[in-house]
Order: structure tokens, then C-alpha cells, then sequence
């Protein structure tokens, strides 16, 4: 097994990033990128625990949650994405279907109306609570060689509904640091999701909130 060292992955963003309720984990999103190399679902899992470091005893991956970077000159600005969207059966787009079928006194072709009010054509305006900033960041502890190949090729975008332009990725960065902040951050919050049986083991000492 390769050497697992601590790392920082930061993707800068190109346009603004829908998310759940819960955040996304770097081994949610590795777990996602294994899929896509492999197509089995069974070696996707096989292959993340080749790259990510996993702790046996609490049953986590030593990979945070998706963290906002902000710089002096630029924020987090909350809004709101919008995209249209419109459905159309297959059956409504025969030949028969969608070529004229009547002619009008001046002798032109008319043909079929296609109602948009309602129904299975109706246009949809698709609205979701977005977030932009200039760049997000995880942590972890894992092969930081082949997640930086991995994430290159198979990270072009991230989030909810990034099939359709949100959450755009400009560059990847991967870099080595000396601390494992994958489960608690620099400031001594709490840096993704963890068991219960992670604090009643003495690992809350350090923290700097609640662990509620």
C-alpha cells in the first residue's frame, strides 16, 4: 500500500455551487470518482480504501467535509440558481406526430400546438439555494499522487445538479501539509461528521466547540 500522507485539496470554483443538507465528505466525493474509473461499485469501495486512510476502530475515512475558502477580496455570497427545463415524451416527437397535419384556407401548412401550460411540456423554472466563493477545500490523510490524478480527470464539477453547469471546477491543487486536519480543523472545529464513539474515546479535548 502506498505511503498515507496529510493533505489539502482545494478546487476553485468557476460559478456557484448548490449543495444538501448535509455536506459533501471528500471520501463521498472520492467515493463518486472511484465509481466513475472503475463502473463497479464494488471496486469503486475497494479502490477508495486504497486511497483514503480509514480509521477501523469508529468505521471513518480521514477525509473532512466540503469547507468554503474565502480571500480578502472575496467572500461567500449566498443566492439563488436558476435553469430552465422542459419534458417531452418520446412518443411526441414522431414524424406523424410533428408534421403538419391540417392546411388552412390560405393554403398554408399548419402544424400541431404544443401547449406549455401544464402537463408533460410545460416549461419548468428550476430554482435552488446556491453559494459562490472563490475556492472550496478538504482535508485528508491518504495517496496524494494517484487522488490528484483521479480528482484532474474526473472532478470537472461539484455539487447538486453539476450536470448542468453548477458548481464549475477551473483547477484542482493537491499539496501536502504536516497535520491531519481531516476530522478537526486548524481552529479546533469539528471537521465533518464523527461517531459518538470518536469523542467518548478523549478526542474532544482539543476542540474548541461543542461537539454538538
Amino acid at each position: 500500500m502506498a505511503l498515507m500522507k496529510p493533505f489539502e485539496l482545494v478546487f476553485e470554483l468557476g460559478s456557484n455551487i448548490s449543495l444538501r443538507s448535509s455536506a459533501i465528505h471528500l471520501d463521498g466525493l472520492l467515493s463518486n470518482v472511484c465509481f466513475r474509473h472503475t463502473g463497479s461499485p464494488d471496486k469503486a469501495l475497494s479502490m477508495l480504501d486504497e486511497l483514503l486512510l480509514f480509521d477501523q476502530t469508529h468505521g471513518i475515512y480521514h477525509g473532512s467535509a466540503l469547507a468554503f475558502g474565502v480571500t480578502p477580496e472575496h467572500s461567500i455570497v449566498a443566492s439563488f440558481r436558476h435553469y430552465v427545463g422542459t419534458m417531452r415524451h418520446g412518443r411526441e416527437l414522431r414524424d406523424d406526430i410533428i408534421a403538419p397535419n391540417q392546411i388552412s384556407r390560405a393554403g398554408k401548412e399548419l402544424y400541431r400546438k404544443i401547449t406549455i401550460t401544464g402537463g408533460p411540456e410545460k416549461l419548468r423554472l428550476n430554482k435552488h439555494q446556491a453559494y459562490y466563493s472563490p475556492y472550496v477545500v478538504f482535508h485528508g490523510v491518504g495517496d496524494i499522487p494517484r487522488i490528484d490524478r483521479l480528482v484532474q480527470f474526473h472532478c470537472a464539477r461539484i455539487g447538486v445538479n453539476a450536470n448542468s453547469g453548477g458548481g464549475t471546477v477551473r483547477y484542482t491543487v493537491i499539496r501536502e501539509i504536516d497535520q491531519d486536519y481531516s476530522c478537526v480543523d486548524g481552529l479546533g472545529q469539528i471537521a465533518r461528521n464523527l461517531p459518538v464513539s470518536w469523542f467518548k474515546e478523549g478526542f474532544k479535548e482539543g476542540l474548541k466547540a461543542s461537539p454538538n
